[in-house]
């Protein structure tokens, strides 16, 4: 079985993402872009550099030269695009799905498809390239690139671990915290990724560990695309990933002068519209996914934006999800000694929950719960009162429906009594 959406295309090697279906879907995307320069990159699955030669094969033979970054994090290799000024490209990565996963995620200029565009893609299967124009393959040593083009900030005797669950952050992030004057110490930075590595912060005992035991300022741990990441802080460990987003949402609204409007997910906490709200920004609310998140930026003229999972969207730096950008403000925050009293509160309960059964029959149990709410139907059910609220919706990126639940304590138990 595979997947195609605004996430790209994503099943398990050998089970539905088979050569055939990269050879196609590559083609498919590569006859959008003929004769352009597009980029290819991988996160570190055992799989990405057999499936990298297909992408690549097919994308010359649509007559694009091929620019390979190698192993390199997705908010990298969408920066990449844009100060290369390539056409797009793909990268081949599942993000937080488990290592037998893999995908390709389709790139339209600096940021990733829409659902128009994978349209696109979709009504090009089967067609088959020209055959009288063929690209060129060329290697790009893109850190030292990335490094020159990146914000100067001064986190000089900051100390600061980095935990990259063997994916493609390492050798990035921890690069980018020297290039900035950070003192570092790494875990999990080679080998093969772990079974789930969603970056959740029971995923990260050992980095809490030593944060609990004060050994550095802050701590940072990422999903194997770098899209993501949650963080914690000295003294307390780690955070939650809806904490992390608030920090850097709150963060960048700081750093940079921006526009005072904002676009969450309709899944993101409270905690984060709570943030930028107290800095005077106008927050609305959008459907899950980073291409999504970012048209609806592009319409209302927003260049902040995020979703509740640890990822920051930065519109002028990064047109995607960001963690590497999401840690680095995160670490001036620390230096600086300006944590948000609400974000370390949190007095919002949330609990997300997977379920592989109908939307209807979850639809049907919380009746009585939400009835007489606002809704908004824009993707999947979304029911709220005041703080109060929950979430239902088919994934973009597994075979489930998820639910979200967040509000006070007692209607948070309420609804798990329902749900479970």
């Amino acid at each position: 079985m595979i997947k195609l959406s605004v996430s790209g295309l994503r099943g398990i090697v050998g089970k539905g993402l088979t050569h055939k279906e990269v050879l196609n879907y590559s083609l498919a995307y590569g006859l959008i872009h003929e004769g352009g320069k597009l980029a290819v990159g991988m996160d570190t699955r055992e799989s990405g550099f057999a499936l990298k030669s297909l992408v690549k094969g097919a994308l010359m033979l649509c007559g694009s030269d091929v620019y390979d970054f190698g192993i390199i994090p997705t908010p990298a290799f969408l920066r990449m695009i844009k100060v290369l000024n390539l056409s797009g490209g793909i990268i081949i990565t599942a993000s937080h799905n488990p290592p037998q996963w893999n995908a390709l995620k389709f790139a339209f200029g600096d940021r990733l498809s829409r659902n128009s565009e994978v349209e696109k893609v979709k009504d090009n299967l089967g067609k088959e390239p020209k055959y009288t124009a063929f690209g060129k393959e060329y290697r790009v040593e893109a850190l030292n690139i990335y490094l020159t083009n990146f914000p100067k900030f001064d986190l000089s005797g900051l100390k600061v671990i980095l935990d990259f669950q063997n994916g493609a952050t390492s050798g990035w992030v921890d690069r980018v915290f020297e290039y900035l004057g950070a003192e570092i110490f790494t875990i999990r930075g080679s080998g093969k990724l772990p079974e789930d590595p969603e970056p959740k912060r029971e995923k990260f005992a050992v980095m809490d560990e030593l944060l609990r035991e004060g050994y550095a300022d802050v701590g940072f741990g990422f999903d194997p695309d770098g899209d993501r990441v949650i963080c914690g802080l000295k003294g307390l460990g780690m955070l939650s990933e809806e904490q992390t987003t608030a920090l850097a949402l709150y963060s960048a609204a700081k750093t940079f002068n921006i526009p005072k409007k904002a676009v969450l997910n309709l899944s993101t906490s409270i905690l984060s519209e709570r943030v930028l709200a107290d800095l005077g920004y106008e927050v609305l609310r959008w459907k899950v996914g980073e291409p999504n998140i970012i048209e609806y930026m592009e319409n209302i003229g927003a260049r902040l934006g995020g979703e509740g999972n640890g990822g920051l969207i930065y519109y002028d730096f990064s047109k995607g999800r960001d963690g590497i950008l999401a840690s680095v403000l995160i670490g001036k925050l620390v230096k600086e000694g300006d944590i948000p009293d609400l974000v370390l509160r949190n007095p919002y309960d949330m609990v997300k929950l997977k379920f592989s059964g109908k939307i209807e029959d979850i639809l049907e149990r919380l009746k009585g719960l939400v009835d007489g709410w606002d809704f908004v139907g824009i993707d999947g059910y979304y029911f709220r009162n005041g703080n109060n609220w929950v979430h239902i919706r088919p994934s973009n990126t597994e075979p489930v429906v998820r639910v979200i639940v967040e509000g006070d304590e007692w209607f948070v138990k309420n609804a798990l009594k329902i749900l479970q």
